[in-house]
């Protein structure tokens, strides 16, 4: 096996790096949406990894999305939802599923963050459980009318397209369920956003929808198909979910070491001390083993094999590990890691996102467990596979 990074995903990386510092760094402390960023972002071409030239993307695939992700969570954790919907789970979704005016109409203009994008699953009643969406989708003969209400939006009150998942009939469930395309600046779309805890710069927000509209061509596969879609573009949001979990493990880890060799307690520096040495050492395992599983994922993804059980693995895994390195971060630096004047106390809010979006911890467990014991697999038929849709010129 081959850890050693592709001279192409290296390259990428370095532009992120060198972005990263000029860019996202001297804003850090600035709460808030921060629109220029992901335009910026957008023409460096990081939400372009896995989408071939004709939509903007240079083909390097999904481990190099990963580690792009990583590497502006590590700086940013906000910023690391804009690769879900900025890459995975809006425009390859409809990149995917949907039929040639969708892709030619949308997937472009969110990969170069021209235009952004959000997906709609979550409803008051209805999160993990995605057989009780209660929004419906309607056949009005020459468009979609869509009713209902959806939360936990991320970019919803700032998104100019959206995938929203609704059912036609409720009556069957799973089979009932269907994704479109809707653009939102339209009559009956309406936003609100809602405060939390941490990702300040990851706006979320409730959307209420009354007859809006959508025309046909804008179903992404086929009425009762909606289920399908979901689970793919799940599996692929889990990417970039649990890479964003390992690069903020990692700022905990660099804003530790760092402290640990300045900070002097009792007339040493702590790093000395052997409950600080053993709290670090922690910590790298974490990160290390958290981002082995994470490549290893998106490497599978790369070469067409299935990798929802892996990438469930990694996302339960850093999701975790995320949790723990941000907590004993807050260890190593005793009281100044409760202080605003420190970077810490951010990364603690930021950390628990990571055990609940793209799917929570016990639904990961739930998922890892069926397939250990042999109840259900985990791993899904693969419907597409990266290499689909290289040659889209």
């Amino acid at each position: 096996m081959n850890f050693e990074l592709s001279d192409e995903v290296k390259g990428i990386l370095d532009t992120a790096q060198r972005f990263v510092e000029k860019e996202i760094k001297p804003k850090a402390k600035e709460e808030g949406f921060k629109r220029d960023l992901v335009s910026k972002m957008g023409e460096l071409g990081f939400f372009g990894c896995a989408f071939p030239p004709r939509f903007g993307g240079s083909d390097s695939g999904f481990l190099a999305h990963s580690v792009v992700c990583e590497a502006i969570s590590r700086a940013d954790s906000g910023l690391r939802a804009l690769f879900n919907l900025q890459a995975m789970t809006v425009p390859y979704t409809m990149m995917e599923w949907g039929n040639d005016t969708v892709k030619n109409k949308y997937v472009a203009d969110l990969v170069s963050g021209k235009k952004l994008g959000c997906t709609c699953f979550s409803e008051p009643n209805a999160g993990s459980d995605l057989a009780s969406i209660e929004t419906r989708i309607e056949d009005k003969g020459d468009h979609f009318e869509i009713n209902g209400e959806k939360t936990w939006i991320s970019n919803g009150n700032v998104a100019d397209y959206a995938v929203v998942y609704g059912t036609f009939d409720r009556s069957k469930k799973y089979k009932g369920l269907c994704a479109v395309v809707v653009e939102t600046n339209q009559p009956g779309w309406t936003t609100r956003e809602t405060p939390k805890l941490g990702d300040k710069s990851s706006p979320i927000a409730e959307i209420h929808m009354e007859n809006v509209r959508a025309p046909k061509e804008n179903l992404l596969g086929k009425m009762g198909q909606g289920f399908v879609v979901a689970m793919t573009a799940l599996d692929r949001g889990r990417i970039s979910v649990s890479s964003g979990a390992v690069g903020l493990a990692q700022a905990c880890l660099d804003a530790s070491i760092t402290y640990a060799n300045q900070r002097v307690a009792f007339g040493k520096l702590i790093r000395d001390y052997q409950m600080v040495k053993a709290t670090i050492a922690e910590m790298v395992a974490q990160v290390e083993a958290a981002r082995l599983l994470v490549r290893k994922a998106a490497w599978l993804n790369d070469q067409g094999l299935p990798f929802s059980r892996e990438i469930a693995i990694a996302k339960y895994f850093a999701g975790e590990a995320v949790v723990k390195c941000a907590g004993m971060a807050m260890e190593v630096h005793g009281g100044m890691g409760y202080s605003l004047e420190m970077p810490v106390e951010k990364y603690y809010r930021d950390s628990k996102l990571y055990q609940v979006g793209e799917g929570t911890v016990n639904i990961m467990r739930l998922l890892i467990a069926d397939d250990a014991l042999g109840v259900k697999n985990a791993n899904r038929p693969r419907l597409h596979v990266p290499s689909d849709f290289r040659e889209l010129e």
